[in-house]
């Protein structure tokens, strides 16, 4: 788990050294309304709600997971001024929850389409986010049988959807996003997440 979190804080510096590095060199965010917009969102979140299915060993899905990371490639298709299409794919890694000395967590991995308005129009300024997709959870939880300590995994692709808000300055942009990463348990599978994005190019 310790290399997992690594490697995602070690792309994530690469990323946003590399951003800045072409932040420089480019200029401004591009606004030509039929180019497709390419960038990376960062995310650290925690998770909420309870999640309870007869098909995982998850349990309490607040209870199994802890603070998390992860990150996501981006692409944005402006549709005009103030609407665009967009499609996001990446990883978010949760921290062991640790009770009674067994351990819990659940990774996603999220592949969403959704779209993104602009309050002033431009792709600038205030923003309001919808998207849905599949998010494919890893789970992982700790067990004892008699003396024994065992690991139950599982891996279950549930459809999800979520909503947020954030800002859009040129190239960068932050926002807030409440996610459920199960439609059939709806309100027992949501995670609050916060994270700030680049984007780094145009096709």
């Amino acid at each position: 788990m310790k290399r997992i979190i690594a490697t995602i804080a070690a792309g994530i510096l690469l990323c946003v050294s590399g951003a800045a590095r072409a932040d420089r060199s480019h200029g401004s965010r591009p606004h030509g309304k039929a180019r497709i917009l390419i960038g990376m969102d960062t995310e650290f979140g925690i998770p909420l709600g309870n999640y309870a299915d007869v098909n995982s060993p998850l349990g309490n899905y607040a209870d199994v997971n802890s603070v998390g990371g992860g990150a996501l490639v981006v692409g944005e298709y402006p549709m005009m001024d103030m609407l665009s299409m967009t499609a996001r794919v990446g990883f978010q890694a949760h921290v062991d929850r640790t009770v009674n000395g067994l351990g819990s967590h659940v990774h996603a991995i999220p592949v969403l389409l959704g779209t993104k308005y602009y309050l002033g129009g431009e792709r600038e300024g205030l923003f309001g986010a919808f998207e849905l997709g599949m998010f494919d959870l890893m789970s992982s939880v700790e067990r004892r049988a008699g003396g024994n300590v065992t690991s139950v995994t599982s891996n279950d692709v549930r459809f999800g959807l979520g909503a947020g808000v954030g800002y859009q300055e040129d190239r960068w942009n932050a926002r807030v996003s409440i996610h459920t990463q199960d439609v059939g348990n709806f309100g027992n599978a949501f995670t609050i997440t916060g994270g700030i994005g680049y984007q780094f190019s145009a096709l």
